[in-house]
């Protein structure tokens, strides 16, 4: 008999008690970088995949015995009501799955407010600006998409080397329009 596992969106912070056992793929990792000037050690932030929708991006692990919180951070990498949080005696154990995509494009009109997929037709790209900041470099591009739909227009900045690697394409691959897809975004009004 196959080993049963959970879906993410099953997941739920009720008063129950559940031991849940999930099989993700890890799409997105990162650290908070505010932890590091307190000398506290910085949580790991990541996004997974479970082969219905959505510790080295794009492998395949399964997760036992963590904690499930409701989300209620100003920051929300997905949709999802409920957080999971690893334990000091979670187990997490990379396996070989190709029941699970690599990518969990899911795109939404420009308007949402949360972290998520976007596309458009590039409009318009400004220059590379690089600064200096604590002693580090930095660069960054504005660009504007077009929407989809049709009606809305989208500013976009990309940082360090996304800004890199856009330059690069545009200058290696010569055509009329230009096609942009971002995962797992985040938007920010001013």
């Amino acid at each position: 008999m196959a080993p049963r596992y959970d879906l993410i969106k099953r997941i739920n912070a009720g008063p129950e008690h559940k031991v849940w056992k999930l099989i993700v793929r890890v799409i997105r990792f990162w650290t908070i970088s505010h932890f590091a000037n307190s000398g506290m050690k910085a949580p790991i932030e990541m996004v997974v995949l479970d082969k219905e929708s959505l510790l080295a991006e794009g492998n395949v692990y399964i997760a036992t015995n963590f904690v499930d919180a409701l989300n209620t951070i100003k920051f929300k990498p997905t949709r999802y009501k409920v957080r999971i949080h690893f334990k000091r005696d979670t187990v997490v154990r990379p396996i070989q799955d190709s029941s699970i995509p690599l990518n969990g494009f899911n795109f939404v009109p420009f308007k949402k407010n949360f972290m998520q997929n976007v596309i458009g037709q590039l409009a318009s790209k400004g220059n590379l600006v690089e600064f200096t900041r604590d002693e580090k470099p930095s660069s960054y591009i504005t660009i504007e998409l077009d929407g989809l739909e049709g009606r809305r227009k989208l500013r976009v900045t990309l940082w360090q080397s996304f800004a890199l690697d856009l330059l690069k394409y545009l200058e290696e691959h010569s055509c009329l329009t230009y096609v942009v897809i971002l995962q797992m975004d985040k938007i920010k009004s001013f």
